[in-house]
């Protein structure tokens, strides 16, 4: 038995196909480095518990991805909208009533929204991997 430190060192064997999923989960959780992301797997999870973790951080991370595209897309309509309000207000051809009182509260519901959609998603990720000296919450 092989020790680091105060720690005891093991080896354990895995396929290749298993490095590469390993070290996809280690980068979607957060954690630093992959020893402290086996040591929570291992100390947090059964094997059925591992697994629903590993398909919810899948998912999150592709629902996250899909989500970020498309709230980019939206945040490059709501500038080129402003930006199309801006030049017609200054062309004189919009009034700054219609400005203040329709496309700035407009705007900002939007922006609300999106901060909305950001606190719930810090949630989601708390809950799927916890902070790194609590460990996650099992679904």
């Amino acid at each position: 038995m092989a020790r680091h430190g105060n720690r005891i060192v093991k080896k354990v064997y895995i396929t290749e196909h298993e490095e590469r999923l390993f070290k996809q989960l280690q980068r979607m959780s957060h954690m630093g480095s992959f020893s402290g992301f086996a040591r929570h797997a291992m100390l947090h999870f059964g094997d059925y518990g591992a697994y629903s973790v590993i398909v919810a951080c899948r998912m999150h991370h592709e629902q996250m991805k899909k989500r970020n595209g498309e709230l980019s897309a939206i945040g490059n309509n709501i500038n080129q909208i402003a930006h199309q309000v801006n030049t017609f207000a200054l062309q004189g051809e919009v009034d700054e009533g219609y400005f203040t009182d329709t496309v700035v509260p407009a705007i900002e519901k939007l922006q609300s929204t999106y901060m909305q959609i950001l606190a719930e998603d810090e949630k989601i990720k708390k809950r799927l991997y916890g902070k790194k000296s609590e460990g996650a919450i099992p679904l």
